[in-house]
């Protein structure tokens, strides 16, 4: 790190980016904390005689002058890097928003990106995003609108891959209980990394699906499956099976299959969230034959 622009740091007039390249340099090594170090001392040296250093006169220093001047060059220097890192914390700082199950919340983040979050989700996002990107992290299902910036990078982190898109629409489900993982895209692009690896590309109206641990790219055949976010759960040609699976996400609750075979029929149809998952069974009753009951002291529902 160049001289100069140390010094524009301890004077405070550093710009961002050089605030950046700063706090990187300073994580690198001991060597550049040491280095850093001996630095302010000598800027500090020089500020504390500029006076005597402008006017040529020469001045000499006891040894108890000159070690309580690197003790208070020192203060300072810790000062400024403590002030320093607790800026780089203020600036990390993340907020956690966890939506109850059967219920869906929506939010506009700092950049002024949408953001509809589905039930039983959590969700990290800083209350200010860095210089560097706009990172977030999910864990659950959420509807990304996000605001349109080529120079600062939007990234969801989940537990199966990370997306980084610069503006775009898109769903992605990423519930870690269940295992599950699909990205899908309907404006702009974005791209899917694992351990800052690219995966896969996806363009307009294509989804990429976790099977067998590879990510499976097909088009959107089912729009209907996105109107969560309008308070809907929407099922189209799927058997009783597929549809508890998605009742238990939505909806926070354990339902056992008791019975040695679940019927084979399918459903299409939709259902109001708000109404429940007691609700949803009744319904299905009329088109797939079963029966189910709750266990009150657990909670857990038993489908016969």
């Amino acid at each position: 790190m160049d001289r100069e622009t140390l010094y524009r740091f301890f004077e405070g007039k550093a710009s961002v980016n050089e605030e950046k390249q700063i706090r990187q340099w300073l994580d690198t090594s001991e060597a550049n904390h040491r280095l850093f170090f001996q630095e302010r001392k000598v800027y500090d040296a020089l500020l504390l005689n500029s006076h005597e250093i402008k006017q040529k006169r020469k001045v000499s220093f006891s040894p108890w002058q000159i070690s309580t001047a690197a003790a208070v060059a020192l203060l300072l220097v810790l000062s400024g890097l403590y002030l320093f890192k607790n800026s780089k914390s203020l600036e990390e700082q993340y907020n956690t928003i966890l939506v109850p199950p059967g219920q869906r919340i929506n939010l506009i983040l700092a950049d002024n990106s949408n953001v509809w979050l589905n039930s039983n989700t959590e969700f990290r996002y800083p209350t200010q995003f860095s210089q560097k990107n706009r990172t977030v992290y999910l864990n659950g299902e959420a509807y990304f609108d996000i605001s349109k910036n080529k120079s600062k990078t939007f990234v969801v982190k989940t537990t199966h891959g990370d997306i980084h898109v610069t503006g775009t629409s898109f769903n992605v489900e990423a519930y870690s209980d269940f295992d599950t993982f699909e990205t899908s895209l309907f404006e702009g692009g974005v791209e899917i990394f694992k351990n800052d690896i690219k995966l896969v590309t996806l363009n307009p109206n294509e989804k990429a699906l976790l099977s067998n641990n590879k990510l499976v790219m097909s088009k959107i055949e089912d729009a209907d499956r996105y109107l969560w976010k309008n308070g809907l759960i929407a099922f189209n040609n799927k058997q009783l099976e597929d549809i508890l699976l998605s009742l238990e996400k939505y909806f926070d609750i354990k339902i056992q299959i008791d019975s040695s075979k679940l019927p084979k029929h399918t459903y299409t149809g939709k259902f109001r969230q708000s109404d429940g998952v007691d609700y949803a069974l009744r319904v299905l009753q009329r088109s797939i034959r079963f029966s189910f009951e709750r266990n009150e002291e657990t909670g857990t529902i038993h489908i016969k």
